[in-house]
C-alpha cells in the first residue's frame, strides 16, 4: 500500500471517529469537551478540523493563547479551508487586534474570491477603525454592489462622510437577497484605487470577440455600470450561448433590476452548463427562495450544498432563516448553533438563537 494511500485511509477513519466524539462534546462540560478533542489529536495530530474545533472551546473557555495556537495550526494543515482562514483572521482581529495579520489574511482571503462579502466588510470594518476612511468607503461600497441589502455596510458607510462618488446606486432595488457572482480566472486586485473611476468602457466596436465582451462587462460591473453592461453580455450569450460565467451575471444584474423571471431564466442556464458551480447554484437558491418564495425548490439546493460543504456560513443562515419562516425553529437552532460553534463572535447567529430561546422559555 503506497504512503498516500494509507494517509487517505487515516484521514477516512479519522473522519469517522471525529464525528462519534462531537456527538459527545456537544453533551458534556467546556473542560471535558476540550480533553476529548486533545485525545483525538494525540492519535490524528494532523485533523484540521479538530485543531479549528479545539481553538473555538478554548476561545470559549478564555484561553486567548491556546485558541490561537490551534486556529494557526488549522491553517497551515488546511490553508484553502476558507473557514479557517476566516476563524484566524476574525481572532487576530476581533480578539487580540492584530490589525497587520488580520489585514493580510482577509487580502489573502479575497485573492481567491474577490467577491467575499465577509472579508470584504471586515476590511471595511479595520480600515474605518485605523482611519483610512477611503479605504473603508471603498470596501463597504463593493460590498454593497454585490449585495445592496447588506447591513452591515451601510452602518459603517453611515460612520463616514458623504460622498457623492461612492454613494450606493439609488436605482438598486430593495429586499433582494445577497447574490455572489463567480471569481474570473484573472481576477481584479482586491482593493482598487476606484471602484467606479478605474475601469471605463471602450468605444464600440461593429464586431466584438466574446472574450472582449465578457471582459468589458465585467468593467462595467465593477464600475457599477449595470446598465451598460447588460447589452455586451446579452451580445455574448447570442454568440455563445453555453457560456455559464455570463448567464450568472445577468442572473444577478436583472435581479437587481427587479426584472426576476429573466433573472431566473439566467440563474438556471449557469446551473444547467455548471452543475457542480458552487456558486451558481447558491445565486439560483437565493433568488427561488427572496424573489419567487420558493422555499422547498430553494431548500432542495440548499441542502444538497451543506451535504458538500458543512461549514460554509452563509449557507447555514439561508437554510436557517427557511427553517424559521415554515415554522421550525428546532430545526433553525441546529444550523445557528453549527455556526456559533464555528465563529462563537457571530453576533447575528447569537441573536437569533437567543430569539428562539426566549420563545420556548415564553
Amino acid at each position: 500500500m503506497s504512503i498516500s494511500t494509507n494517509q487517505n485511509l487515516i484521514l477516512i477513519e479519522g473522519a469517522a471517529t471525529y464525528e462519534r466524539i462531537l456527538s459527545d462534546v456537544r453533551e458534556v462540560e467546556l473542560d471535558e469537551g476540550i480533553r476529548h478533542l486533545k485525545d483525538f489529536l494525540k492519535i490524528y495530530p494532523d485533523f484540521a478540523k479538530a485543531h479549528n474545533d479545539l481553538a473555538v472551546l478554548y476561545y470559549r473557555d478564555g484561553n486567548a493563547l491556546k485558541a490561537l495556537a490551534h486556529y494557526e495550526k488549522a491553517h497551515k494543515l488546511d490553508s484553502g479551508n476558507v473557514t479557517y482562514r476566516k476563524n484566524l483572521a476574525d481572532f487576530y482581529f476581533i480578539e487580540l487586534e492584530w490589525t497587520g495579520e488580520a489585514i493580510h489574511t482577509y487580502l489573502d482571503i479575497l485573492k481567491d474570491n474577490p467577491f467575499d462579502i465577509e472579508a470584504l466588510n471586515a476590511l471595511g470594518t479595520i480600515s474605518l477603525q485605523i482611519g483610512r476612511k477611503e479605504q473603508a468607503r471603498q470596501y463597504f461600497s463593493r460590498t454593497l454592489q454585490l449585495d445592496s441589502n447588506n447591513n452591515e455596510a451601510r452602518q459603517g458607510l453611515q460612520q463616514l462622510p458623504p460622498s457623492i462618488a461612492t454613494a450606493p446606486d439609488s436605482r438598486q432595488i430593495p429586499h433582494v437577497s445577497p447574490v455572489r457572482r463567480e471569481m474570473e480566472q484573472q481576477p481584479p486586485a482586491p482593493v482598487p484605487p476606484s471602484f467606479h473611476d478605474l475601469f471605463r468602457a471602450a468605444p464600440s466596436e461593429p464586431e466584438k470577440s466574446p472574450d472582449l465582451l465578457y471582459r468589458e462587462a465585467v468593467n462595467l460591473v465593477d464600475a457599477d455600470k449595470s446598465d451598460e453592461a447588460l447589452p455586451l453580455l446579452e451580445a455574448l450569450v447570442a454568440q455563445v450561448p453555453d457560456n455559464a460565467f455570463a448567464h450568472n451575471y445577468l442572473g444577478v444584474l436583472y435581479q437587481k433590476r427587479g426584472d426576476l423571471q429573466k433573472s431566473r431564466n439566467h440563474h438556471e442556464a449557469a446551473v444547467r452548463l455548471q452543475p457542480e458551480n458552487t456558486i451558481f447554484r447558491k445565486n439560483l437558491a437565493d433568488l427561488l427562495y427572496s424573489g419567487f418564495g420558493a422555499l422547498e425548490e430553494a431548500l432542495r439546493i440548499y441542502v444538497k450544498l451543506y451535504g458538500e460543504d458543512r461549514y460554509d456560513m452563509e449557507l447555514l443562515k439561508a437554510i436557517a432563516h427557511i427553517c424559521l419562516e415554515v415554522d421550525k425553529p428546532d430545526d433553525a437552532r441546529f444550523f445557528l448553533e453549527r455556526i456559533i460553534a464555528a465563529k462563537p463572535w457571530d453576533q447575528d447567529a447569537a441573536e437569533a438563537l437567543r430569539v428562539i430561546k426566549s420563545a420556548v422559555v415564553q
